[in-house]
Order: structure tokens, then sequence, then C-alpha cells
């Protein structure tokens, strides 16, 4: 059932007065508010005025808008200041003057849950109202700020991020360009300043983000933190072309706003991901009917997701948007539907939330609405919708056509035997159908101004074909009217509106009736009997755990009432509705579904069929005759509910049977592109399987091929036809991807056209019985039952009926039953091609059958499917169709592109088209042989002349050329030889003649090797040696040069052997032997790879320098036995070092080794590492061995590094070590001792770093812990940390930090001795010494604190026996001397220097030389020297180096130690 747009024009006095309107916000009760001139109308969606609503004053209405609650209550501002409430939801009308006094009402504004309102004017003036929800407002505050304010925006997102819809503040702003916040406790504060009036202001309600369109064409992004400073501003020059002032915008998605400013291009500006796209009005139509238009107002309905725009030249252009969750991200996602037509500039377009869009113009205001086009049967009748007021009434046998106006807008139609009955919500009319005339007239005509219809249906009940009664079934409140054709009656059927709810869809069949309620009940009565009590079947479209499965659209019964078909929308989230608002977030967009329910009333379960990727089901209908034929209109569209897309957990419905269960793939799902057409379904009986019970039987497309492609429209299906309407003169108004508008004022140009059902395409007129047995055929063949569909037509004696029969095979991919069809038609032929048919595709193979049956056109289409274009190219050669065979093999099939030429040329030749054949030989390839044979067999001597001097081809010159030649036309042949480059030929023709210079020259100037050789031999054979040999070697031939040289003992015999092969090269040089020329023949031995020849020459010859040569060039893959004798060769002669090389290679590893030690060659790293032997070549003890030896050597020749590495690979770390030390290269020394993981090799790493300056270098000292820690040598780290210790005395005086390295060295010493180690003497001794040290750092500390104490204890100290071994007594006196100077104690202070000096004592280390003076001055006395009387006994002087020479004690030297 296809769409029309029908318009609804409203009665206003004066459209040009009309300033503004608003549509209210309920689904249930669209209502368009329209300011006209000085009064406020109300109108209903179908243009009828609420009168009693009218509001008039003196002054005109300025701004309007409706509560957005289910409340019916119009707040409109007037130009005086007076704000008004009214409206049907409203108890009364109220006014308020006192906040705007008399300035003018720009804006109004609700927050999404309408319990504020904002209202401003032109002073600047803002006031804030509360509202509850039967639209009573009170004014709470206002606030004056200056120049008007006309954008008012709510804030429904807290700064924390919570939704706040219930009592949001709200930004405003106009002409002064700055954007304030406010609430509605008087607080309102400046936000922004943008310096530029405001055009639009909008509020993105995920991001908390307000959005704004200067009139400079900036678009302005900021949001404000938690102070409400502005943050994260963003600014964007738009794109606005030559009016940025008519800029007009709106939010059509997920942070996606729409915008134009009188342009051609509409812009889509994502603010989300920071992109934009536009669509262009070039590009709606194929026709380009917009072009040079302009966009004047844009609108999105978020329901139903479609952007609507009016144009300059008064079109209404509709887009929808096909992504159901998500911002559309790209123009490819926005779906052309209908343009619709007015008189002048469409200035502002408006979505109600129904069906309803207002069209505003200078000359007439008008809503337009989308309706259903209706249509009904009954054979012999079709009755079909053409125009909102318009029934064509069509007679299937007679073609007969009679209009039918009833005189108001038809909503709905139904037929029943010889009656039709068209009904509006307010009227019913009833028409008789005259048999005979076919003429119709007026029966009845009901009027039901007070109880309108929802829906209706003519009800005619037969007795064996006569009429026992009829009647009619309307729908209306919670209840069905059985009324006679008059309007007459008192039965009818009540529904518990509560429970059931309120009836709003009625279908007939017979005398079943069907009805759907609001409430999703349904229910089937057999209207023959008491409808009261008999309630076939009563259901909720339900799952069995009561989730709804969507809302019926439409439904229709089949002739036994057994199943009921649905079509149905479902309800679903936007996933952002239409953008930025929160007002959206809520929405519920309402999409088809692209499934078709089937309620089957036997098993009381629903059957679904889905009908493909975006498509839809957009009406049903059975068959007249049969109960299990449906028929299912199907249109393409991107925006769909799709059960395996959406999920099935949602809303995907279970039934106590089956429902849903996977079915058997047909066309619809294969078909790449949805298109507009008619799927016939066959839906099977409750004992068949579950998963079988909807067969798909066909799929007929809606275009009609013969008309160009127009669209039509499917009414009817009667067995053998499917019957359309399509609209005469204007080409697709009724589109198979956009409804357009009909004009009701127009006659219908609407025609009845017909269509053979695919299965009984040449059975149209057979009888009764023989249908019945097709249909039934068809319906086993769709279900794949072979054997039954054999059984229901194997009584069928016609044999034009099985010839259809297995044409119908073919269209149904039968081959099996096809089979059968020929054995019963007797057609050997066909049923020998299938046989021999070898392909493996069913398709390859059908289309063999198609062929031998003629359908071609079938053939053609199989072979496409399956993609065997070769087959289907030689079909189409087959068929002389030779432009497409080219196409196809062009396009599809290129590996047999050049067969296809040569077979066009070959038939080409067969009719004697010889140009055309000529031109396809060449496309073919073969035109080198063929083209010539061509012209040959034809006798066109001079034409193939030309022919061949037309090409450039060589290959043609040289055919050419051979057959002048075997003309004895020597000079052409020469030319033709020359033109193809043929260079051997012509100077085998030079040759031929004698003309030997001039085949020189050609050799020569081509250097032609083929050309050359040719030449050679014949100078050969002309006794002309040296130039033959010239010539071979020109040819690249030089064996046969060398063979001429070595018979002619010619003077270039060397050279030539050089440039030859190896077994050339060897017999030359045999030859050079026997001349005594073994210099000349030992060259040639080696090159040719004869090197122990080579050598045994050089060793008989004595021939030193061609042996060193030879030596040179041999490497590891030489013989081993020529290595072996060149190694003897150079020991005899005392070349040690290319001995050893020699030896190596041969893997003579001891020999070499011994050579190195006897004449003590210097060993280097290569020649080391060629000694080495494999790992797994030798015995490892043997290997070991040789190893050890060669490091021994490395060691006595100074190469440390590589005595190490020997040793390494020898096994034997430790001894590597020790080698690596003596090298001295600290780095690699502690890098082998991290790599070695030795306690042994730790503790020589330790040692050796400890000869090194270590208490200078951080890296050094850790490096000794590290690695004594390691090792767990912990007497080691024990000394190490005394000896650090020591440092801290000796160099800085630092006895603190010598306590602490004592401290260390005494845990370690206790580790160390292990138990009992607080006896072990050692240990005793060493923490005595920790006790002196702690005591005299303690000491020094008091010299300021207790400075008797000090000095007592240094006294004492002094006078301890063994206090040297742990203090150095210079530093107690040092101690003291500083503290009698530091006191003026100089006379103590110069006794404690005496008795230092009387101790031996060196001053200089301990007492500063300056100190030393100022003490002898104050006391008189002289400085004494500089140098103490020898060295301090005890610790008085520098103490011993520390560490030791563990590390020199340790490395043992292995002169001829053999271990």
């Amino acid at each position: 059932m296809s769409s029309i747009y029908f318009d609804n024009p409203l009665p206003v006095d004066e459209p040009s007065t009309v300033r503004c309107a608003a549509w209210s916000k309920s689904e249930e009760t669209p209502l368009l508010a329209v300011a006209e001139g000085t009064s406020v109308r109300i109108f209903r969606e179908e243009g009828e005025e609420e009168k009693e609503f009218r509001q008039q004053r003196v002054v005109p209405c300025t701004a309007m808008c409706w509560h957005p609650g289910g409340s019916l209550v119009l707040v409109a501002g007037w130009a005086d200041g007076m704000v008004t409430f009214m409206g049907p939801g409203s108890n009364s009308q109220r006014e308020d003057k006192e906040v705007h006094r008399e300035a003018e009402i720009l804006c109004v504004a609700f927050n999404p849950e309408g319990t504020r309102c904002v209202t401003t004017d032109f002073n600047g003036v803002v006031g804030v109202w509360k509202t509850d929800h039967k639209g009573m407002l009170t004014q709470m505050c206002h606030y004056r700020k200056n120049g008007a304010h006309d954008q008012v925006v709510f804030r429904t997102m807290t700064p924390s991020g919570e939704p706040n819809f219930e009592n949001p503040p709200f930004f405003f702003g106009g002409e002064q360009g700055i954007i304030y916040l406010a609430d509605d406790f008087g607080l309102c504060s400046e936000r922004n300043k943008i310096a530029s009036p405001l055009l639009k202001l909008e509020y993105f309600h995920q991001k908390d983000q307000v959005v704004a369109v200067t009139r400079a064409a900036i678009l302005i992004q900021f949001s404000l933190d938690v102070e409400g400073k502005v943050v994260n501003e963003t600014k964007q020059k738009l794109a606005c072309g030559p009016s940025p002032e008519k800029f007009q915008g709106v939010w059509v998605g997920h942070g996606l706003l729409a915008s134009s400013s009188q342009e051609s291009i509409i812009h889509f500006w994502n603010l989300v991901d920071d992109e934009s796209y536009i669509i262009s009005l070039h590009s709606v139509d194929e026709q380009n009917s917009l072009s040079g238009d302009k966009v004047m107002s844009l609108d999105f309905n978020p329901r139903k997701r479609v952007l609507a725009a009016g144009t300059r030249g008064g079109k209404v252009v509709q887009w929808r948007c096909s992504t159901l969750s998500g911002t559309a991200r790209s123009e490819n996602n926005w779906q052309v539907l209908g343009i619709s037509s007015t008189d002048c500039a469409v200035s502002k377009v408006a979505y109600g939330p129904g069906e309803g869009l207002l069209l505003k113009t200078e000359r007439s205001n008008t809503i337009i609405s989308e309706a259903q086009l209706n249509s009904a049967v009954q054979p012999p009748y079709i009755a079909v919708q053409t125009a909102p007021a318009q029934v064509l009434v069509y007679h299937v046998d007679k073609g007969t056509r009679h209009m039918v106006s009833p005189g108001f807008r038809v909503r709905g139609l139904s037929l029943g035997r010889n009656f039709m009955m068209v009904w509006s919500q307010k009227q019913i009319k009833v028409y008789e159908l005259e048999e005979h005339t076919s003429a119709v007239s007026e029966v009845s005509s009901i009027n039901r101004e007070d109880a309108p219809v929802t829906s209706a249906a003519l009800v005619i009940l037969e007795v064996d074909k006569q009429i026992i009664d009829k009647m009619l079934a309307i729908a209306s409140g919670a209840k069905i009217e059985l009324l006679n054709i008059q309007g007459k009656g008192a039965r009818h059927i009540t529904f518990l509106e509560d429970i059931d709810g309120c009836p709003i869809c009625l279908d007939v069949r017979g005398a079943w009736l069907a009805a759907v309620t609001n409430k999703r009940a349904i229910k089937i009565w057999n209207l023959a009997k008491n409808p009261d009590q008999k309630v076939k079947q009563a259901c909720k479209f339900e799952t069995k755990d009561k989730v709804p499965l969507g809302e019926i659209r439409s439904i229709r019964i089949n002739r036994d009432g057994t199943k009921l078909a649905l079509v149905v929308d479902q309800r679903l989230s936007s996933g952002g509705g239409s953008g930025g608002s929160s007002s959206s977030n809520n929405r519920l967009v309402r999409v088809p579904d692209s499934r078709l329910f089937i309620y089957d009333a036997e098993t009381d379960s629903f059957l679904t069929y889905n009908t493909g990727k975006s498509r839809v089901p957009m009406s049903a209908a059975w068959d007249s005759y049969d109960s299990r034929l449906l028929s299912c209109e199907v249109m393409p569209q991107a925006l769909c509910y799709s059960a395996e897309e959406q999920g099935a957990s949602q809303t995907s419905p279970s039934s106590p049977t089956a429902f849903g269960l996977p079915r058997k793939p047909g066309k619809a799902e294969e078909l790449e592109e949805p298109t507009h057409c008619l799927l016939t379904l066959f839906v099977g009986s409750s004992d068949r399987d579950s998963s079988d019970r909807i067969l798909m039987q066909d799929s007929i497309p809606c275009a009609d091929v013969e008309k160009g492609g127009s669209p039509r429209m499917p009414v009817a299906v009667i067995v053998p036809h499917v019957y359309f309407a399509r609209q005469q003169g204007e080409l697709g108004s009724l589109s198979t991807q956009n409804p357009e508008t009909v004009n009701a004022e127009q006659e219908s140009g609407t025609s009845i056209s017909r269509t053979t059902l695919r299965d009984f395409v040449g059975l149209e007129n057979v009888d009764e019985s023989t249908r019945k047995a097709l249909l039934n055929f068809s319906y086993h063949l769709a279900g794949g039952n072979t054997d039954e569909a054999y059984k229901s037509v194997k009584s069928v004696q016609s044999g034009g009926v099985w010839e259809s029969l297995s044409k119908m095979c073919v269209k149904t991919g039968r081959l099996d039953i096809a089979q059968k069809c020929l054995g019963q038609m007797g057609h050997a032929r066909a049923a020998g091609a299938v046989r021999a048919c070898e392909e493996p595709e069913p398709e390859a193979q059908l289309a063999a059958l198609a062929v031998q049956l003629e359908m071609i056109d079938e053939a053609e289409m199989l072979l496409t499917k399956c993609e065997r274009w070769d087959l289907l190219n030689e079909l189409y050669q087959a068929c002389g169709a030779w432009d497409k065979a080219l196409e196809i093999a062009r396009k599809k099939d290129r590996v047999h592109l050049k067969p296809t030429h040569y077979a066009y040329a070959q038939h080409l030749e067969a009719i004697e088209e010889v140009q055309q054949a000529l031109a396809h030989f060449e496309e073919s390839g073969t035109y080198r042989t063929e083209s010539p044979r061509l012209l040959c067999s034809l006798g066109l001597t001079d034409d193939l002349e030309s022919y061949v001097e037309r090409s450039d081809d060589s290959q043609l010159h040289r055919w050419y050329a051979q057959y002048l030649e075997s003309k004895a036309n020597l000079p052409r042949a020469s030319e033709e030889y020359k033109k193809a480059q043929d260079w051997l030929s012509l100077c085998r023709v030079a040759c031929f003649n004698k003309d030997l210079d001039a085949a020189q020259r050609i050799c020569e100037d081509t250097q032609d090797q083929a050309a050359c050789y040719h030449l050679a031999r014949h100078l050969e054979a002309d006794g002309r040696i040296q130039e033959a040999i010239h010539h071979f070697q020109m040819a690249g031939r030089i064996a046969h040069a060398l063979r001429l040289a070595q018979e002619h003992n010619a003077r270039d015999l060397m050279s030539l052997a050089l440039a030859s092969d190896p077994p050339n090269m060897a017999q030359a040089a045999k030859r050079f032997e026997q001349r005594g020329e073994p210099s000349k023949a030992v060259i040639l031995y080696q090159k040719a790879g004869y090197q122990k020849r080579a050598l045994e020459l050089c060793f008989s010859a004595r021939l030193f320098d061609a042996l060193r040569k030879i030596s040179d060039d041999l490497n590891a893959d030489s013989d081993p036995e020529v290595l072996a004798k060149c190694a003897e060769f150079f020991m005899e002669h005392q070349q040690h070092d290319k001995a050893v090389h020699l030896l190596s290679m041969s893997k003579q590893y001891d020999k070499a080794v011994d050579l190195c030690i006897e004449h003590d060659v210097q060993i280097t790293e290569e020649m080391a590492e060629r000694m080495t032997p494999e790992k797994n070549s030798m015995d490892a003890n043997h290997r070991a061995d040789i190893l050890q030896r060669m490091a021994k050597l490395c060691k006595k020749q100074g190469s440390f590094q590589l005595a190490c590495k020997k040793l390494t690979q020898a096994g034997d770390k430790l001894k590597a070590m020790k080698a690596l030390l003596q090298s001295g290269d600290t780095e690699k020394i502690i890098f082998f001792a991290g790599t070695a993981r030795q306690p042994d090799i730790y503790v020589l790493a330790g040692n050796y770093l400890q000869s090194l300056d270590w208490h200078n270098d951080p890296d050094i000292m850790k490096n000794i812990i590290q690695f004594y820690s390691k090792a767990k040598a912990h007497d080691k780290l024990a000394t190490f940390y005394d000896a650090c210790a020591q440092v801290e005395i000796d160099e800085y005086r630092d006895y603190d930090k010598a306590w602490e390295a004592l401290r260390e060295s005494l845990k370690y010493l206790a580790k160390a001795v292990g138990a009992g180690a607080e006896n072990n003497p050692n240990v005793q001794n060493l923490q005595h010494r920790i006790g002196l040290v702690e005591r005299f750092a303690s000491i020094r500390k008091l010299s300021k604190s207790d400075p008797s104490e000090m000095v007592s204890v240094c006294e004492q100290m002094v006078d301890m026996p063994d206090i040297d071994s742990a203090v150095r007594i210079g530093d107690i006196f040092a101690q003291l001397v500083e503290y009698y100077a530091e006191t003026q104690n100089f006379a103590e202070a110069y006794r404690s220097v005496e008795r230092m000096r009387q101790k031996g004592i060196i001053l200089t280390p301990y007492v500063d030389y300056a100190l030393l003076q100022t003490i002898c001055q104050a006391v008189g006395q002289p400085v004494p020297p500089q140098d103490g009387p020898g060295g301090a006994s005890g610790r008085g002087g520098a103490a011993p180096p520390a560490g030791g020479g563990e590390a020199e004690d340790e490395i043992e030297e292995e002169d001829d130690v053999d271990n």
C-alpha cells in the first residue's frame, strides 16, 4: 500500500498576516496554534478550527509555545506585553501584563518537564513563571537587562554531570551578543560576551555545552566550570553564503546541527566529531528539478527522524535519517523522500507531533499529511483509492472502470460481493456495483458526527452464493457496531477498555471478522453465528512473557479465518533524539518492522517472515480463493527495525509453538539492492514442520518495465494474476522510493495493469481443477517436497501444462522436478543436454535446460547469478549477440576475451565482412597468421601488401618477407626482413647472393649473434679462417672459435681460451702443456678449476710465483690434499705464516698450533679463529688441549685478551680470568666476571679492582662489594671495609664514616668466622677498634658542649698503649691543639705540639701550618721545622696503602705448567 500526501488548507482570512505558529506536543491530539492578525486560532491536524478557543485582541500575537506535558495549554505573548494562558487543557483563561508592561513579547519557552516558563520582551525584561500539569502559571521573578532578548535555552545538565530536568537554570541572549545564566531564585549573571547579535542559541545536553551562532556567521561553543567560568570555548567561521543574517538551524541528531542561509545546500555540523558535510538540492532527483532553488526554512521531526526543507521555488523536500542510533556521519545516511509543491516560496516548515507538516507561504497556510492509499478486492471487482477523496472501481473480467467521489476524504474502503463501502471518521457511504453494466450507485450515506469511526468493514454473508445478510462492522470507542447497510440496527460487540482496549483496525473476509485494539488485543469472530458467543480466538500481540511485539499498523484475515497477517511498527529510542536538547532524549521513534507477522488461530502462535535488509512490508493481502497464498508489498527503507540487527533479546517475541524460526532463504535475501516489489508467500498448515510454515514463492518487481520502469502499486492477487495500479501522466507519482503528493482535485489518471504469476505463465486459461493442481504444485515446490509436488500434477495430461511446469521449474530452480516434466513431455534432447551438463553449479545446469526450452533470458539470468561468465559468453555467441559477448568478455571474462574476438572474426569472415574480420583478428592476437591467410585465400594480394605496409608488427613483416622469398623476390624480401629486423634472414639472403661484404656489414652494424654465427660458418666453409674466428667470437660461440684456432695454430689461442668455458680451457691448457708452455697451462688449469693439476705443474716446473698466486685463491672449500701440499711447500721454504694459514684451512689444527709454537708465529685474532676447531668436529678434550696450547702461546706473545677468549672456549674460565687480569683492561675484566658467574672469578676480579684507585671511583667500589658479595667471600669484604675505614681516617679524618665502615667489616667478619665468632680474637680486636673509633668520634663533638670532658678523654687516649691500632695519635693531639688555640690557651697548645714532636709525629699532616705559626708567635718560640724526625712510629704518620697486593699474589704465572 503506497503513500500519498494530501493538503489541509487552513481557513485563515489573510495568510500574509500570519506572524507565528506553534504545534502542540501531544501525539494523541495534535493541535496547531496560528497567530493571524490580532487573533490566535487553534486548528486540528485536518485543518478544522477549534473555534471555542479562539482569542481576539487589539494587538497582534508575537510569540507562542505549548506546554510540553500532556496538558493542552498554550502560552501566548502579545505586542503590548500581555501574556495569556489558555487552551483545551486549561480550565480558564488567564492574562498577565505586570511583568512585561507595554513591551513586545519576543520569546516564550518551557523547560523539558514543563515546570517553568520563561518569557522575554523587546525592552530586555525576562520573566520566570512556575507552571503545573493543569497549566496554572505563577509569576516567580523577573530580570531586566539591556537590549532585546529573543533566545532562551535551558541548562539541563549540572556541572557534576547529572541531568536536571525538573528545575534547570536557563541561558538567554539577543541583540547585545551577551549570554546570561539565570534561575528562578532571582540569580542572573553574565557568562559570555560575544559582541555580535545572536541568531541562534542552543544547548548541547550530553556535553553540557552552549552552542551559539552570531550574525557574523561565527559558530561558538563553550562550557561552564563549577565556578561558572567559561571553559573550552571554540569559535568557527561558518560557510553561510551571501546572506548569513538569514541563518536557519535545527538539531537533527546527537550533536548534529543542520543549517542553511537561503542557499542551495544544507550544511551539517557534527559538534561531537568536529566534522561537517553538505546535502545539495541539485542531487535530489534525476530530473534536477531543484536546480537553482534555495532553502528558505528547515525543521526536523525527531519522532520519524525526517528533515524537511522549504524552498524559494515552492518545493518541500524531505530526507529520512537512516541511522536509528548514533549520528548521521555523512550525506549517505539521509534518504530522499518526497518532493511536494506549493504555490509560492515556503517561508516556514514545522512538523507536528502526528503526521502533519505545516507549510507557510505568503498566499496560504497548509498542513500536509501523509496517508496510505487503500485498496480492496472481491472478484471480479477491485477498488483502489487514487486520491484523498476518490476511489477507482475496476472490473477484472470486463476491464471497465468507474470513478467514485464520496465527497469526503477516504480513510478506508471495503468490498463485499457487489457492494462497496467507503468511510471517513465522520461519514460512511455504501455503493452498489451493477453486475451487468458495472455502474455504481449510492445505496446509503451514514453520518457519524456523534460517534466517530475508528475503522469499518463491509460484511456480506452468503450461503450457496446467495446473499443472506448485509451489514456494516463499525469500530467506535470501545465497541464494534454491527449495522445494516442503511446504518440501522442495535447489535454490537463490546470491549473491556481497561483490559482489551479499544478497537483500532478491522478486516473482513467472508463471514470472518478480525479486530485489533490499541492494547494489542486480537479477536476473530465468525459472523455467520452469534458474535457475542462465538469468538473463535482472542489473544494479545505479545510473547508468553508478556513482552509486547510491536504496534499493529494493519491486519488482513484469510478466507477460512485461520490466519491473520499483521504489519507492525516498533517504538524505539532514537539514541539522542533531536540532538542537543534534553527534551528529545526520551523520544521514541516509530519505525516499521522489517518482519511480517502471521497469527495462526489454530495453534494460537505467531510466525514471522523477514522481508530482508533495509526493506519493510507496507501491506499484505490474501488470495481470494486459496487461504494459503499471501502477498506482501515490500518497500526499501533504510530506517527500519530489524530483529537480527537490534538483538533478539530486546523485543524478540516467542510463542507456544513456532516463532522466528529459521526458514529457507529466498530471492528476497539474495537481492543485493532492496527494491519495491511484491512477495508472494505460502503459509503452511499447522501439521507442517514449524521451520517451513512460511515459504517464499516469488518476488515480483513493482516497476513497470514496459513503461520505462515507472512504479506501480500492487492492489490485488487473483490467481493467476497480480493487479497493479499506476498513476498516469506524472511518472513516478507512486514512487517506489518516494511517496509523492497526489492532488485531490485532479481527475484520477490511474490505470490498472496485471502480471501473470510466475507459476502460471502460459497457463492463464486453465480450468479450475488444473488451477488448484498448479497451486498445490507451487506450494509443495516452495516447501521442497518434490514427491508431493509431482503427485499434485501427475494426473494432468496436457503437454502444454507440462512444458509450462518445466519452465516454472527452471524459474524456481528445481532441476529434479524439471527432469520429470521433460519425461512427461518426451523432450529427449533437453533431457540429454541436462544429463550431459557436468558443470558444478546448479544454476549452470538449469541454464543448460533453459536454453533447450528456449528460455534465453532465464538462462542469461541464471548464469549471471552463478557468475559463470564463460558460459554466458558462449550463450551470447550461440545466440549471435556478439556485442553482449564482447562486453561480458571485456568486463567479466577477460580470460576469454581474445578467443571471443577470434570467434567473432571467424563469423565475420564467413559473412565476408573482411575489414571487421581483420580488426577482430587483430584484437584476438592472431592477425599475424589469420589476416594474411584471409587475404590470400580471397586472392587480395594488393590488399595484403598494403595491410602489411600499414602495420608495425615485425612478425607480420617477417611472414610477408618469407612469402616474397618463396616467390623468389629476394630484393623485396630483403626490404621486409630489414623492416622486421630479422638480421639472420637478411644475412642469409646476402650470403645466398654471394655478397659477403654486405653480410659482414650487417653483422658489424647489428651485432646480431645469429647472423654472425651464420656468416662465420659460411666463412669457415670458404676457408677464411681468421675472419671466421672473429665472427664466431661476435656470435658468442667461443668453442667454435677455439676449435678453429687450435686446428690452425692461431695467434690468439690464449685469449680465446681465457674467454671460453672450463672444459675448453682445460683442453687448451693441455695443448699449451704439450707445446712446452707450462705457465700458460697453469693459468688455464687454475681458471678452469683444475687446481690439483695446476699445483702439480707448478711443483714440476718450480713455478713459485704461480704457486703463491694459487695459494692466495685457496679457501676452506678447496681440496684438502691441495691445501696440504701447499702448506708443506711453504714450510719447506720457511714461510710459516702462510703454512699455518693453509694448515688451518685443511683442518690440521694440531700441526698449525705446533708450527706456531715451534717458530713463534705471531697469532692474530683471525688466525686464532681459523685454528679453532668447531665444537662437534672432534673430541672435546682434544679440542680443549688445542685451545689451551694456543692460549698459552698468546699469553707468551702478550695477547692476553685473545688468550682469555681461547681459554673460555676451552672451558677453563678461571685461567681465562687470570689471563685477562694480566691485560689490565678493567672494563672487560668487570664484564667477564659478571658473565662468568663463578665465585673464584668474582674474588679475582674484586682483588684486582682493589689494586686500583677505588676510593676515588664509586663504580669500582660498587663492583668490588658486588663481586665479593656474589662470591660470598665475607673475609674479603671484611678486609675491604676495614681498608675503607682506614682511608676515611687517613685521607679525610672522618671517624664517623670510618666507624660505619668498621661496623660493616665486623658484620662480614662475623659471617666469615661463623659459629663462635664472639670468641674469635680477630672479631674481638675489631670490636675493640670500633669502640675506640666511636669514642674518639663522639668526643670530637664535645668541644663546644663539654670541653673539659673532651680534654680528659683525649689525655686518656694518648696514654693508651694500643691506640694506634684504631685512632691515629696525631689526630688526638691535633684535636687538643685546635681546642687550646681556639680558647687562646696557646701555652697548652704549644705544649701539645711539643709532645707530638717528642713522640716523633710529623706535624704537617695534622696541624695547619698557619695555626702552628700563630701558636709559636703567641709563646715566643720559633716555628718547628716541617719535617719530623723519621717516619712515624706506629700510626702517627701516613697510613700504608689500602687494599694490599692480593690480586698480584693470586695471579700465578703459568709459563711451563701444563694442566
